[in-house]
């Protein structure tokens, strides 16, 4: 099999690792001071639909349950989230936020904004479209339905919209629906 790949390409990945670091150091930096993560922001952002149960929310911000496990401990240690059983399948926690944890999520949007440059010369909406195509392109090694990160619209200055929540629509059981084994 021949490949169409531009001799540029392996400098392109280099920059694309370079700039995820960079980006997420930036994160890190900014929500130290909030006491947050970007797991427990992601997370967070994850319950702003509505309370899920733990594997919904796994399943919707594309983690393993056991590792959002961990996040949600901590969450729930600080107030910032309530677990509670499912009436009839007490294996079942419904994860809601709390109005802390609405105001931490809105705290860590506005603190996040300072991790990204701010320079006017960068055309945000062709890189967002470029990168699109990128992971897209990737060939998939375990998850077939990662869709590529779509910023919240209030980074793109449209206002404090909430990301959509991926993971709910069509045959997705909702917190209070047990399990069908």
């Amino acid at each position: 099999m021949t490949s169409n790949l531009d001799p540029d390409a392996r400098s392109s990945y280099r920059l694309i690792t370079l700039a995820a670091r960079l980006i997420q150091r930036r994160q890190d930096d900014a929500l130290a001071p909030l006491g947050l993560t970007r797991a427990a922001v992601i997370a967070l952002e994850g319950l702003m639909g509505g309370p899920l149960n733990q594997e919904q929310l796994a399943d919707a911000i594309r983690v393993q349950s056991q590792t959002l496990g961990r996040v949600l401990t901590r969450l729930e240690a600080t107030g910032l989230i309530t677990r509670m059983r499912h009436a009839s399948d007490r294996r079942q926690l419904k994860v809601e936020l709390t109005d802390a944890g609405v105001a931490a999520v809105e705290a860590a949007r506005k603190a996040e904004v300072n991790a990204y440059p701010d320079d006017p010369e960068i055309a945000w909406n062709v890189l967002r479209e470029e990168l699109t195509k990128f992971v897209r392109a990737v060939p998939p090694v375990r998850d077939t339905g990662v869709v590529p990160f779509a910023p919240p619209e209030h980074r793109a200055g449209h206002g404090h919209a909430h990301r959509p929540q991926a993971g709910r629509s069509g045959g997705a059981r909702s917190w209070d629906q047990p399990r069908q084994n």
